[in-house]
């Protein structure tokens, strides 16, 4: 049966049955039973919330890979749901990336020239509605660390490991909802990385001689910087040598209500 039918049968049920004792003149306190309508189904969606949060649901493990195709650089757009997703170098020669992905995964891939596009997302929409099925994706995926690359990750309500350290990226977006997202982000190169967060735990460890510019516009957020080694600058933190450092590394957070910690 389709849960998600059966909970709409219950809200279905629950409001017939209230609109038919409106009409038969029944009253609890003077109140006509319609005015219980919301605050029964919110009550039992929150109960739902609450319980789904034990039952964790059996998840069917899923090899996969994406081949380089003969390619030299590459875009890698990761969409990920709910769930834990971990990130790190050591794809195999011939891949831009492979891994295990417990609850599925599609992905499509087109070579450009010499550039592969790649998108990696869930088999479909995680998101829980009344009594539905909770879709959790945990991927442990592991990526080229020899291809230069732009890497665009966008997460919903989820917890992140990316240890992007190996890896040879040319730039960095990360979007998230109600996440805790902690990076490692590159040691090698110049590049751009842009966080956008929600409701937010974001740690980012910037490698040891690596140089950092690091812009924060937020709201209601905690943030923490190492001013150590990125001493205050103007509406920001700079290392001393950022402008001409080899491996620097331009960081700009858009952020909510967060927390967030550079080190």
């Amino acid at each position: 049966m389709n849960k998600s039918s059966l909970g709409w049968g219950v809200v279905l049920l629950l409001l017939g049955g209230l609109m038919l004792a409106g009409e038969m003149g029944v009253r609890i306190n003077g109140v006509s039973p319609m005015s219980f309508f919301w605050p029964l189904v919110l009550i039992l969606f929150g109960g739902w919330l609450v319980l789904s949060v034990f039952l964790r649901p059996r998840m069917d493990n899923q090899q996969g890979s994406v081949s380089l195709q003969g390619a030299s650089e590459a875009t890698m757009r990761v969409n990920h749901g709910a769930g834990e997703l971990r990130i790190g170098g050591g794809a195999s020669a011939g891949d831009l990336a492979d891994g295990v992905f417990a609850g599925g995964l599609e992905q499509e891939s087109r070579l450009n020239g010499s550039r592969l596009e790649v998108r990696m997302s869930p088999p479909q929409a995680s998101f829980p509605f009344f009594f539905g099925n909770w879709d959790r994706f945990d991927w442990d995926m592991r990526l080229n660390a020899e291809i230069p690359m732009d890497l665009i990750l966008q997460m919903g309500a989820n917890k992140t490991e990316a240890d992007l350290k190996d890896l040879r990226l040319t730039s960095l977006k990360v979007e998230t909802g109600a996440s805790d997202t902690r990076v490692r982000l590159p040691a090698r190169g110049r590049l751009r990385a842009d966080f956008s967060l929600g409701a937010a735990s974001l740690k980012l460890t910037v490698p040891e001689g690596v140089a950092a510019r690091i812009r924060a516009s937020t709201g209601a957020a905690s943030v923490s910087v190492d001013t150590s080694r990125f001493p205050r600058m103007g509406d920001g933190y700079q290392s001393p040598d950022f402008e001409t450092a080899p491996n620097a590394i331009d960081i700009k957070i858009e952020a909510g209500a967060a927390d967030i910690k550079v080190s």
